[in-house]
């Protein structure tokens, strides 16, 4: 670290190494994991509240109807 006299004020230098120089602590990567997993559990309860209310919104009474209506019998002109 060098500190300098410049324009009348003192200023601090660090070299890269100082500059890039840091405690390693876990704090960084526990709020990591935490909010990873936080995340996962959201994304599971909204997936699961869809999951259980689709029956509600008369999805599988459309589905079912195209079925039936992919599964009739299609007539191609044969040339």
């Amino acid at each position: 670290m060098e500190k300098r006299q410049e324009d009348g004020e003192t200023v601090t230098h660090l070299s890269k190494v100082e500059a890039r120089s840091g405690s390693r602590t876990t704090v960084t990567r526990s709020i990591l994991v935490t909010s990873l997993a936080l995340v996962i559990a959201v994304l599971l309860i909204v997936v699961a509240i869809g999951y259980f209310r689709a029956d509600k919104t008369g999805a599988d009474e459309v589905n079912s109807d195209n079925r039936a209506g992919s599964a009739a019998p299609r007539t191609e002109a044969v040339e």
